[in-house]
Formats: C-alpha cells, structure tokens, sequence
C-alpha cells in the first residue's frame, strides 16, 4: 500500500511539474477527502504551499476553473485554479493556491460562542449572496450542475428518485415483521410525500451544497475559506441545512450543537421549511442506518437509530 501511495505520488508530482512548470518539493496526503478524490498539499520552494486535487474520473474538474472565478467575483474566499492537467490514467486533476486554515470539523472544541456564531453567520451569508446573484439559467432545471448552466432535473422532488406509494409506506407500519429499517424508511416516505406541495412551490435557487462540516476552513478560529467547487445545486437550499445538522448529529456530536443551533437561528427555517429540513437531515442519516446494518456494525445502529428518530420526529410534525 504504502510503495503504491510513493509511485502515485511520484506520478503527480511529475504531472504537476509538466502543466504547472514548478515540481513540489514534497506531496502530503489529506485526511477528509471525500467523492472519490485525493487531496495533496504541496510543498514547494520557498515556503510556499499550493493544493492538489485528484480525481480517477476524467472531466471532473471540467467547470472547477469557471465555478471559482464567479464565486470570487462576489467576493468569497474561494481559491484559484492555477493549472489543470490529466493524470497518466486518464483522471483529471487540478493546482490551486492554499488557503490556511483546516476543516470546521477539526476545530469545534477551540471556537467559543461567539466565534461559532460568526462563522455560522458568514456561512449563511454567503449562501445568501449566492441565491441572490447567482440567479438559474431562463428555464432552469434542479439539481447538480456547474454555475450557471441548466441542471437535470425538471422538479425538484426528482433528485430523491421515484417515490413510493403511500398505501405501500402504511402497509409495511402495519407489518408486525417489518425491520426497524423498514419502518424508518415507510415514515420518510410518509414524511416525503407530505412535503410534495411544498416542494412544487419551489425554484431552481442557487446553493453551495458541499459546505458542511467540511470544506469550511477555520484558521485562528475564524473562517479562513471555502473549497471544493466542482458543482453546485439549484434548488432548496435548506438542504445544505440538513445536511449539516446530519453531519453533526453523527459525526461530531455536542461538540458542535452551538454550530448546528447558530445555523438554525440564522436560516430560521419555520413551518414546512423546518419539516423539508427534517426531511433532507434524515435522508442522510438514513443512509449512514442503512450502511452500519450492512456492515454489521452494532455499535454505530446503537448510536444511529435514536438520532434518525429524533430527525424523523422533526420532519413529521404538522
């Protein structure tokens, strides 16, 4: 494993020197990759750092370059491409400047109240800002896409797939051998298909989907910049809002209740918008459920399945 580690490393340390003109002095793995992605910092001359992103799929960072330049035109703290090459494997990959700081998952036991606050409220600002100048394309569809191009999928409702009939959800409650799986899943497709009116009101707004726990950095206990911006969503933005509070119920626990408590103020999700956020939470956790089930991981269902109730509790009030 390790000399597999050294010979990739060696051949993007090579790729790098071809398109960006500077090999790194030295490659240095990242923890909390996600999507299939490596991340490196490199090490170059001088002191200096540059990020190195990784991917086995050719095109991934196609829009990456053009994603970066409209965020930054607003003003976030976003990085710049400075090269984009393909690997000798047919993946992509791309050179960036290194912003300081590390995840937000990292350092919620440094942050005091007020800094929590002030991260939580940035956050939320620049989402905003993003609704707001980042309007969808004339005829704009939901879903993953890069910025400003025309996302797939004609409702929103869409990206969760087809749904279930409801007389299917209420026959397995009725089940006396239904699996507590089973039963989670038939209360969020109850939950779902309460919510579809509410989800036609809906239009393909712009949001940054990926900012969560990660990608969020924090450097001296403030935000530092935001990363990570292959896509992004057109749709509800409430759903990088549960999304979070998924991640933190199970993930990181009390030590970030006073960030998922400051998102909740600042987003002040109320009525069906706090039930949509239920809903989008549970749907995350659902799947963490589901994949501990398979592995036969006992102490993780443990943990999972009050904490999916709790969230289903939210989704369900009327």
């Amino acid at each position: 494993m390790g000399d597999q580690a050294s010979s990739d490393d060696a051949a993007i340390a090579k790729c790098m020197a071809d398109v960006h003109g500077e090999r790194p002095l030295r490659l240095e793995r990242q923890a909390f990759a996600h999507s299939g992605n490596t991340v490196y910092r490199a090490h170059m001359a001088g002191g200096r750092s540059l990020a190195v992103r990784v991917s086995p799929e050719a095109q991934a960072f196609f829009h990456t370059g053009s994603n970066l330049a409209a965020l930054r035109g607003l003003g976030l703290p976003v990085q710049t491409l400075l090269a984009r090459g393909v690997t000798p494997s047919g993946g992509d990959f791309v050179v960036l400047d290194w912003l300081p700081g590390r995840d937000l998952f990292y350092a919620f036991d440094s942050l005091d109240a007020r800094q929590t606050e002030r991260i939580a409220e940035t956050v939320t600002a620049f989402q905003n800002q993003v609704a707001q100048q980042l309007p969808a394309p004339a005829q704009g569809g939901f879903g993953w896409a890069a910025i400003g191009t025309r996302a797939p999928r004609a409702r929103w409702t869409d990206i969760f797939d087809e749904p279930t009939p409801i007389a299917s959800h209420v026959a397995t409650l009725a089940r006396a051998d239904a699996t507590p799986l089973d039963r989670f899943r038939a209360r969020l497709g109850l939950v779902r298909a309460s919510l579809e009116d509410y989800f036609d009101t809906l239009r393909p707004v712009c949001f940054l989907h990926d900012l969560t726990i990660k990608n969020v950095l924090v450097d001296n206990n403030e935000l530092s910049g935001l990363i990570d911006f292959d896509s992004v969503c057109y749709g509800d933005p409430l759903l990088v809002l549960g999304t979070t509070l998924a991640h933190i119920d199970t993930l990181v626990g009390e030590r970030g209740r006073r960030y998922a408590e400051a998102l909740l103020r600042c987003w002040a999700p109320q009525g069906e918008r706090r039930r949509a956020t239920g809903f989008y939470a549970s749907l995350w956790v659902i799947g963490f459920l589901s994949a501990a089930i398979e592995q036969g991981n006992a102490v993780s269902v443990h943990f999972l399945t009050p904490v999916l109730d709790q969230l289903l509790r939210v989704a369900e009030r009327v």
